[in-house]
């Protein structure tokens, strides 16, 4: 049975246990354990869910993992609470910076990943090209040989002017 607490015991609880989860997560960030980071963050975030600290430091530890629009959220979200926060503004500038860097790449990599699907695409047309184009020749010899055979079955001279040739 569990000793009833009162509600300022409570409260102090609650601020322990949510300085222990912000430092946590400083430590984590500090030793770019990123992840361990973000969920002690969370942790906090459970418990104050405007809380200023938890808020940037997710944002960090975001950015480590370069998950740079949910840093940008969590940035914009500090800035919204707290327009006073230089450093969050600061912040967001590196991740509007970090995302336009990450499209160009991603433009790069899906233009040249395009550009080899149509050269392969067509490399591969052309070869159904020339493979279409030797059946087609090996069906007009076979039915040839067969126009002679059945002359020659018939017991008819077969004469080369008598058998159209298509070439």
């Amino acid at each position: 049975d569990a000793l009833p607490i009162s509600s300022e015991n409570e409260a102090k609880a609650k601020a322990l246990t949510l300085a222990a989860f912000l430092n946590l997560a400083m430590c984590h960030l500090k030793s770019k354990e990123f992840p361990q980071a973000l969920e002690n963050c969370n942790k906090a975030l459970e418990q104050d869910k405007n809380n200023e600290k938890a808020l940037f430091r997710r944002g960090e530890a975001y950015l480590g993992v370069n998950e740079f629009e949910l840093a940008k959220e969590d940035f914009q979200t500090v800035l919204h609470l707290y327009p006073s926060n230089k450093a969050a503004k600061a912040q967001l500038a590196m991740c509007q910076q970090k995302i336009r860097q990450q499209n160009e790449r991603d433009k790069k990599t899906y233009a040249n990943m395009f550009q080899r699907f149509a050269e392969r695409d067509a490399k591969m047309e052309a070869e159904r090209g020339h493979a279409s184009k030797a059946v087609k020749e090996d069906v007009e010899s076979k039915e040839e040989v067969d126009k002679l055979t059945e002359m020659e079955h018939n017991d008819v001279e077969a004469k080369p002017q008598d058998i159209e040739m298509e070439a």
